[in-house]
């Protein structure tokens, strides 16, 4: 029998001689031997730097080397433009004696090269969903010369697509891009983090899950962690959050012994609060007189901003870059030594991609220090605020990396906005199309499964009303006059919400977006890019910030991140976190100390088993479920017309007795309202970039079947208020 490397093409051989390659991964031998074997779909799951690229593209070039013209024949799918120019690179050395041309496509592509593709179409295209989108928009009559022999798709991160609206987006134009192809297309799937593999298998076909086959990898790396705990007293200034305290100095001169001399990534939550660590880090560097080597990268700096912190990062010289996810992918940048997490991350997918960025390199341990911050108790502090559920989070999430889970995609949500956004480009792109035709393209035939018939029309009458789209006399479907107007504008390439930013420009120079300013008027300071700003003149015309380097600086307002919704699976650990004697060793001493003092207060309270407090005028329900089942909790709390607050872990009840509580909930056992009924009370439903177009009706529909759980909510009422054990 051959071996992996046999089976390639001699061209992609002699490729691999010259790039002096010794050896082949296991997963890539696996891949080479899948991909040459059948016609299956596959999915290959493998740790950051496990050379999942290189098992996709090696069997697919070997396919394509001696016929790679007359069109794109393997088109490569990223998140982000950085990933794809990362991956550009990798694959024009191996492409380069072969001579299969190699193309990319994102908005920060020249017109020469775009020209250059269309009038030689062939070899490797990369690109992104929002450029899939703008080629069905501005360039449909050169789509089947450009797509007929197409006959691989890779699509990289897929886990980052599975779930959310820009993967419905995403698969969406996919199904569309398919009906240009003579060929039998297959596609790759690449991740490090999946959570449930057969809906992931689901999301590559759904029709025909079995026909996608998975490759794993078996190599394991050491790891080194640590999660570092800090207790913030208030300012003398309790009005100004945004001064450092104590705890926050301390914070920083830990992330400057831990970091300073490597190459490092800081990720934290939010862009205000990397700024504001980032700033603070550069004053006490300044202090300490030592060279500043902290960097920023996040969506809001300019391209320029991010792609000089990006080579810093692959240079020789070490560099410490405080991010958000924008740095959370695959992009290279170079041998990460160690990751720092600011606060509990949204989801333990998210920290198992973050805990991956570091230890790329044979040998290397992956290392991850996280800092959290609570809030020292005062007399006034919320009972909720000492159980430390910050610090809760952050173990609970780490105990359920080593137990090996990770959040299961959520493939079902409808996904109402993305579907108004699909019709209007198929009606651009034709010109007009029929419901019949529409229906069939994006719900039949398409990635809008879940969608029923009647909520379709449903939804085509709504946008209808409000002019995104009319019908001609001959029943012909074409766009109103407000639906031009937003396929014109060029944000209607992405199918997710972007909102308008004001652009700071320095001596010509952008550094980056904010949305508003933390003050008024010409004396303001800002903080961006981890440097210091004076505000010289705000035009709102121009939507321009123009600003002087400075000594004074405020964060910016960057606007409000909801972050994802957290599964039962992590509250229901932070509640054995809680009730557990155990003390992690990846705990620092100060981190050890506040659990203990989080499980004193549990157990002088009786939490524990006890999921019912009562303190004065409060009641507070500890849940410990997901965001899901509390939000329904929520509205049905507000359905029986209770003063009710949702903090996560718990549901927190004014001027209601426990017997009340107690009572009103068990009778929704046997009697509850309707899951559109509990909608209705939600104050915000319309969560996605063009939710607002839908029916109020149909708003209230989708925003219960996507964000409550009626049954789940149900389901623990009976167990917190029937069994002896609980939860």
């Amino acid at each position: 029998m051959a071996t992996a490397f046999e089976l390639l093409h001699p061209a992609i051989q002699e490729e691999l001689y010259r790039m002096r390659w010794t050896e082949l991964r296991q997963i890539q031998v696996d891949a080479i031997h899948k991909l040459l074997a059948d016609q299956k779909h596959l999915l290959i799951s493998a740790e950051t730097a496990g050379g999942k690229t290189e098992a996709a593209f090696l069997p697919i070039l070997s396919q394509i080397v001696d016929d790679n013209s007359a069109g794109i024949r393997a088109l490569y799918v990223g998140p982000l433009k950085a990933l794809i120019n990362d991956q550009f690179r990798r694959l024009e050395e191996l492409c380069q004696r072969s001579q299969i041309p190699v193309f990319k496509w994102h908005g920060d592509v020249g017109q020469g090269v775009k020209q250059h593709l269309f009038r030689s179409p062939a070899g490797v295209l990369l690109i992104t969903p929002e450029s899939i989108e703008s080629l069905f928009i501005n360039h449909s009559p050169k789509l089947y010369q450009l797509f007929l022999r197409l006959s691989y798709i890779v699509i990289d991160e897929v886990h980052s697509f599975i779930g959310t609206e820009r993967g419905v987006h995403l698969r969406s134009l996919l199904y569309r891009l398919l009906n240009y192809s003579k060929e039998n297309v297959r596609l790759v799937g690449l991740s490090a983090t999946i959570g449930d593999i057969q809906k992931a298998k689901k999301w590559i076909d759904p029709k025909h899950p079995h026909n996608v086959e998975l490759l794993t990898s078996s190599e394991k790396r050491s790891v080194r962690y640590l999660i570092k705990g800090y207790l913030r007293e208030k300012t003398a200034d309790e009005k100004d959050d945004s001064a450092p305290t104590s705890s926050d100095l301390a914070l920083v001169d830990d992330i400057i012994k831990a970091f300073y001399g490597k190459t490092a990534l800081i990720f934290a939550n939010s862009r205000s609060l990397l700024e504001f660590y980032a700033d603070l880090t550069a004053r006490l560097v300044e202090r300490q007189r030592k060279p500043n080597i902290f960097r920023v990268h996040h969506g809001s700096l300019s391209k320029s901003e991010r792609e000089q912190t990006e080579e810093a990062l692959r240079s020789s010289s070490p560099a410490v870059t405080f991010c958000t996810s924008s740095l959370e992918l695959g992009i290279d940048v170079g041998n990460v030594a160690a990751v720092g997490q600011i606060g509990p991350p949204w989801s333990v997918s998210s920290l198992r991609q973050r805990l991956g960025r570091s230890g790329r390199r044979q040998g290397e341990d992956a290392v991850l220090w996280m800092y959290i911050v609570e809030d020292k108790p005062q007399k006034n502090s919320a009972f909720i605020d000492r159980l430390y559920p910050s610090l809760l989070q952050a173990v609970a999430m780490t105990e359920l990396i080593i137990e090996g889970w990770c959040e299961p995609p959520e493939i079902s949500r409808l996904h109402l906005s993305t579907l108004i956004q699909q019709v209007m480009s198929i009606i651009t792109q034709a010109g007009g199309a029929s419901a019949t035709t529409l229906y069939n393209t994006l719900i039949a035939n398409g990635a809008f499964k879940n969608v029923e018939k009647e909520v379709f029309l449903k939804v085509l009458r709504g946008i209808g009303d409000r002019d995104l789209i009319e019908q001609a006399p001959d029943g012909t479907l074409i766009l109103g006059l407000k639906g031009e107007q937003i396929v014109r504008n060029f944000n209607f390439y992405s199918a997710f919400k972007t909102e308008k930013e004001l652009r700071v420009i320095c001596n010509g120079r952008t550094i980056g977006t904010v949305l508003g300013l933390p003050g008024t008027g010409a004396e303001d300071y800002l903080i961006l890019a981890g440097k210091r700003w004076r505000v010289l003149e705000v035009d709102s015309e121009k939507e321009e910030i123009l600003v002087e380097p400075a000594k004074g600086g405020s964060v910016p307002f960057f606007g409000v991140s909801l972050g994802a919704d957290i599964l039962p699976r992590v509250r229901e650990k932070m509640y054995y976190v809680l009730s557990s004697q155990a003390l992690p060793s990846y705990l620092d001493p100060q981190a050890q100390q506040i659990l203990s003092s989080a499980r004193d207060t549990a157990r002088e309270s009786d939490i524990i088993h006890n999921n019912i407090l009562v303190l004065g005028n409060e009641t507070i329900w500890f849940t410990w479920t997901g965001s899901r089942i509390n939000r329904t909790l929520w509205c049905l709390g507000r359905y029986a017309d209770f003063q009710v607050a949702n903090r996560d872990i718990a549901l927190v009840f004014q001027g209601v007795s426990k017997e009340a509580l107690l009572e009103t909930y068990k009778g929704f056992i046997a009697n509850h309202p309707t899951i559109e009924e509990l909608a209705f009370l939600f104050p915000m439903k319309a969560m996605e970039k063009y939710d607002n177009y839908l029916p109020d009706e149909i708003l209230n529909y989708s925003f219960a079947r996507d964000f409550l759980d009626i049954e789940g909510a149900i389901l623990l009422i009976e167990q917190a208020f029937h069994k002896k054990e609980w939860p």
